[in-house]
């Protein structure tokens, strides 16, 4: 191959998804979505709380934690709530307009392919994506609306309906599990979740955080507010980092992180009848 072609093809390669453009978001928006519906405007930490609390519901709490607000979780019960785990290239507001309540995102992507996952997916018994054996080492499974989070070494296909590969690990067995030197890593925007002896939590870091910030904070939130958590892990950040929420008519939609674009997956929670 001539030097020249050698150069432009290697170029190309190295060129971002376009979607990777797109600035982080966060806002209300009104369904049906109109043509003209943009998803560049950021609301303030406080006024993203603000914003899931007034979508939430009297189900689903959300908390900030921290005086700034950067870190948010939403509560969900396990006698109101069951997990789902969903792929395919969907976006949240599809999730929604389905009759999820929630939608926490993403797997990990490759920044050439974001709806093609890296490491372990499998949905409804099948595994669509291998898991990688480096890297992200924690597994987070569904199995009849419920919730679990084991190590990589222990999964194996049977043991849930879906599963997808997650990481690191935040909090283990109640602990936190990431040492201090991650914060010499870049920070990134975060979407993760905790399991609880009670409820499942779906977070987001509202601002470019390390991971072991993150786990710090909720671990004293856990402590403060009487929570028995036992793991937390970390989805995926930046680009693929996403919660939102549906108001209780479905006639909106309060978001962080744009919730048109698909994604290689989600971990969804959809209201149990009569919980």
């Amino acid at each position: 191959m001539p030097a020249t072609a050698w150069l432009l093809a290697l170029a190309a390669c190295q060129e971002p998804a376009p979607r990777f453009e797109a600035p982080i978001a966060s806002g209300v928006v009104s369904l049906p979505l109109r043509e003209t519906q943009r998803f560049d405007a950021t609301l303030s930490a406080a006024g993203m709380v603000a914003a899931l609390r007034g979508h939430a519901g009297p189900r689903v709490v959300v908390d900030a934690v921290g005086e700034d607000s950067a870190v948010l979780v939403a509560n969900l019960l396990r006698a109101d709530f069951e997990a789902h785990l969903l792929g395919g290239g969907i976006a949240a507001l599809d999730a929604l307009g389905d009759g999820y309540t929630l939608v926490l995102g993403s797997g990990f992507v490759s920044v050439f392919s974001p709806v093609e996952p890296l490491g372990l997916l499998q949905l409804d018994g099948r595994v669509v994506s291998a898991i990688a054996p480096h890297g992200y080492t924690r597994i987070l499974g569904v199995k009849d609306g419920d919730m679990t989070v084991t190590g990589r070494a222990q999964f194996h296909p049977g043991l849930f309906e879906a599963a997808i590969q997650v990481g690191p690990g935040v909090v283990q067995a109640g602990r936190l599990d990431i040492l201090q030197r991650e914060r010499e890593l870049p920070t990134y925007y975060r979407a993760f979740t905790a399991t609880c002896a009670d409820r499942f939590l779906a977070g987001v870091a509202q601002v470019p955080m390390h991971l072991y910030d993150v786990g710090e904070r909720l671990l004293a939130h856990f402590s403060a507010n009487g929570l028995e958590c036992d793991e937390v892990v970390n989805l995926s950040g930046d680009r693929e980092a996403l919660l939102a929420i549906a108001s209780e008519d479905r006639r909106s939609v309060a978001y962080f992180g744009n919730p048109t674009l698909p994604k290689a997956s989600v971990l969804a929670f959809r209201h149990i009848a009569g919980g």
